[in-house]
């Protein structure tokens, strides 16, 4: 069964245990329909009397189900009182302005039935309640309050969007079943808690969700959310109060009292600047600093070898909860001194993997769910990103992954022994489904800035509605030459369009209303309708082939591949063609002399990427800064040695470069 589509969040009864196991088969045999089963609204703390005998069924394009399995008077209570609570909802979270009171569509969204003898025939139920296209926006609105999938109401509104990019930027979000899974399970037996996923798959989201669930549950409970990245903490600091607002939690963020947001490392000085330095400072333990031979692995094992002498009677935990991002990027000694320190639980999401070059461990370390539904990105653009990244349109191909390791990336694999080729497709994305939308990604063999502008001005005739920071441009080449051609591509579209540009290798972040254009380097965790992705020529090289599939799917509804030379266009595109009018990847098995060669290649590359100098490192800043004087990098060196900051942290040398570069 495919576990995305089927979510109960009943307790099995004698009632109820027959039917729960018939909704569970269907789902089984229809990976079509979207099914939750509940008794009250998820999230909100409300119980009913009578609530051990009912099921609330909810499918989108369905109506809201009651199935009465005692059928006692007791149930129109029950059912008026859920009313009453979906109606409080819906104004709690300004869906009534939009939608209405319940009375004026229970009628035509809401209905009960009686199970009078323990059976149920589920094709004919959902047959019987199918709802009108019209109604089934408004709907799925009514769900998404019922599964806690809150929506901006106010900015996707209730009417049903005419132009292309409205339907995408106003679809309506409703989390899938493993989704709310993470979010509602109780894991009794479990300390680590771990969801593991493609990125796109909204793990983030989901750990917000998770830590509104869990700041709101005791007026006392400390957490601490952390991961590697200190741009990523920032972001993810800055974005809890809003959206505490937005999901109207009436508890005031008490920050490093009850909650804390930072990176894993942190600074001796200040105790609330990371996990590590809070724990040594609660446990009196020595704190190291970041050095060549001092790491997470060295660090965290001295953190917990000396925690673990403290006599049991004298230890406590320092914090309830512990939430981690990007879990990946922590050793496994990270997760056992969290599991020590913790009261209840850590809650950890990682991607599946890092790149499309790294290995997929068939049974990766407690790994509760696996999200492999991309909800960023159209299915098709991710298809062809991961076949141009690994080859999978060539003879020799970049990687490859054993039947487990694609089903791992969401992928429903068929495999023709006698031809020995793989089929590769892909379950259906609630957010795309309904699109008209021919292609999600055209290649174009023209990289002229007049082209460029060509496809703009098309984009604008299809959408009158666009704006400019609905448009990315990447160059994929990052090399001196790029830059100029920036410069003018700048000039010709304020000139033909009259929109400003935001430079993301100077500015770092998008701008309001300015086309984003910038180099491979400064697109992570951003995206955008559309994106166009240049480049010179399509190379065979594992870092271009990650940059290429990583910048292909920063779109959410279209990319282009725009690429001066035509070297294996035709390959790529007749691959393209088949995703398109197929909707599935066409691709020869490697034989295993393939397989073993394609293994030695990739253990090299891994070498050299784990093995990146601080030279490389810094190296690779002063070409993005145009730093070329070796006078003023000899001199810029000598004072980054002084600074603090962990050499590694891009964002920070960066910022100090910027800063200080005017004085050499």
């Amino acid at each position: 069964m495919n576990s995305a589509i089927f979510f109960n969040h009943i307790t099995p009864n004698e009632l109820n245990k027959k039917i729960l196991k018939s909704f569970e088969d269907y789902s089984k045999k229809h990976d079509d329909i979207v099914i939750y089963l509940i008794t009250a609204p998820l999230g909100e703390k409300i119980n009913y009397e009578y609530e051990e005998n009912v099921i609330v069924v909810l499918s989108p394009g369905h109506k809201i189900i009651f199935l009465d399995l005692a059928c006692r008077a007791e149930f129109d209570e029950y059912f008026d009182d859920f009313i009453s609570d979906l109606g409080a909802l819906s104004n709690k979270y300004k869906y009534q302005s939009y939608i209405g009171r319940p009375r004026l569509w229970k009628e035509e969204l809401l209905q009960k039935c009686q199970i009078k003898d323990g059976s149920i025939n589920i094709e004919r139920l959902f047959a019987e309640n199918k709802i009108s296209k019209d109604l089934k926006r408004k709907g799925e609105l009514i769900i998404s309050l019922l599964t806690g999938c809150i929506n901006d109401i106010e900015k996707i509104g209730v009417e049903q969007p005419s132009t292309l990019l409205e339907k995408v930027k106003n679809k309506i979000i409703l989390f899938d079943a493993e989704q709310t899974r993470f979010i509602y399970r109780e894991y009794a037996i479990k300390k680590i808690i771990s969801v593991q996923g493609l990125s796109g798959t909204g793990k983030t989201e989901l750990l917000l969700h998770k830590l509104k669930d869990l700041y709101t549950k005791d007026e006392d409970t400390k957490i601490f959310f952390t991961c590697h990245n200190i741009a990523l903490a920032k972001k993810i600091r800055q974005r809890i109060p809003p959206f505490f607002d937005f999901m109207k939690v009436d508890r005031q963020i008490k920050w490093n009292e009850r909650l804390w947001v930072t990176h894993a490392w942190g600074s001796h000085s200040n105790e609330n600047s990371g996990l590590y330095a809070y724990i040594c400072n609660f446990y009196g333990i020595t704190f190291y600093k970041y050095s060549n031979i001092i790491n997470y692995e060295f660090i965290f094992s001295k953190a917990l070898e000396k925690i673990n002498e403290i006599p049991p009677k004298e230890f406590k935990p320092c914090f309830d909860y512990i939430l981690v991002d990007e879990s990946q990027d922590f050793p496994d000694v990270f997760f056992d001194l969290c599991k020590k320190i913790v009261k209840h639980k850590v809650y950890a999401a990682g991607d599946v993997f890092q790149d499309i070059f790294g290995t997929i461990q068939s049974k990766p370390r407690g790994v509760d769910i696996i999200l492999n539904r991309c909800y960023r990105t159209d299915p098709r653009t991710l298809m062809f990103a991961h076949s141009i990244g690994l080859g999978l349109f060539e003879k020799n191909k970049l990687n490859w992954f054993e039947n487990e390791g694609w089903e791992r990336l969401g992928y429903k694999v068929q495999e023709n022994k006698n031809a020995k080729t793989l089929r590769l497709s892909r379950y259906p994305i609630k957010r795309f489904d309904d699109l008209e939308i021919d292609s999600s990604v055209i290649i174009v063999n023209n990289t002229m800035i007049s082209n460029v502008c060509n496809i703009i001005e098309n984009l604008q005739k299809e959408n009158p509605d666009i704006q400019p920071d609905d448009i990315a441009i990447i160059l994929i080449d990052d090399n001196k030459e790029i830059y100029t051609y920036i410069d003018k591509l700048c000039l010709a579209i304020n000139k033909v369009f009259g929109w400003s540009v935001s430079r993301g290798y100077e500015s770092k972040e998008t701008v309001a209303n300015h086309l984003y254009i910038t180099n491979p380097n400064n697109v992570k965790g951003l995206e955008f309708p559309y994106v166009i992705c240049i480049t010179h020529r399509i190379m065979d090289s594992y870092r271009y082939r990650n940059t290429l599939y990583t910048m292909l799917t920063r779109s959410f509804l279209q990319s282009f591949l725009l690429v001066t030379q035509n070297d294996k266009l035709d390959v790529f595109s007749g691959g393209l063609n088949i995703i398109n009018s197929d909707l599935y990847i066409e691709t020869s098995i490697p034989t295993e002399e393939q397989k073993d060669k394609m293994k030695q290649t990739l253990l090299k590359y891994q070498e050299e990427e784990s093995s990146l100098s601080y030279k490389d490192f810094i190296e690779a800043i002063f070409i993005e800064q145009g730093i070329v004087d070796e006078k003023v990098k000899e001199a810029l060196l000598t004072a980054l040695s002084k600074t603090t900051f962990d050499r590694f942290d891009k964002e920070q040398t960066v910022q100090f470069i910027d800063i200080n570069k005017k004085f050499y």
